[in-house]
């Protein structure tokens, strides 16, 4: 009976979100604290995220597509992030991500002189970020971006490009500083 009650619970919570993303809301909650992480991660996987064993999302991260998110074991992503996921975002395993985090797998076209650019549609190309990464505040990554194994990212760098695993990324836009 309960796993039922359990299976009928969460498909009303997936269509539930699912409605809500097709009028554009966007899914955002706005708890604190170990029973609200705990809420969040429920609520969060029953709309499709995949996420793994100990990772955590903190308050007032802003994912526009739970579906298109796939977070491995003992990963954190600090609050006030936006996560603009019209394509697929992976993220390793242990993985530590500041506060403020900006994502966006979408990208504008500019092709045609002729037509405004609001008309001119855009890509969007799914973003990777490998395990044991540090992630530090105020970072954006743009869309199409594979991030390697043991990088670590300073505070406020712009990841434009793929990033080579095993060192320090650092400035605007991310260069490569030193060997980890």
């Amino acid at each position: 009976m309960i796993r039922i009650f359990k299976k009928v619970l969460k498909k009303i919570i997936f269509l539930f979100f699912s409605i809500i993303n097709l009028f554009n809301f966007h899914f955002k909650i706005r708890v604190v604290g170990n029973l609200f992480d705990t809420v969040r991660m429920f609520l969060l996987k029953i709309s499709g995220s995949k996420i793994g064993h100990k990772s955590i999302i903190h308050a007032n991260v802003m994912i526009y597509n739970p579906h298109n998110l796939e977070i491995g074991n003992n990963s954190f992503i600090g609050s006030n992030s936006e996560i603009f996921n019209y394509s697929k975002i992976s993220i390793g395993d242990n993985v530590d991500i500041g506060t403020q985090l900006y994502v966006n797998t979408n990208n504008h076209l500019f092709e045609n002189n002729e037509l405004p650019i609001n008309e001119q549609g855009g890509t969007s190309k799914a973003i990777t970020i490998g395990s044991n990464v540090w992630i530090g505040a105020r970072v954006t990554i743009l869309s199409g971006v594979r991030i390697g194994d043991k990088v670590v990212i300073g505070a406020g760098a712009v990841v434009t490009k793929n990033l080579e695993g095993g060192y320090v990324y650092a400035g605007v836009p991310a260069k490569k500083i030193k060997k980890i």
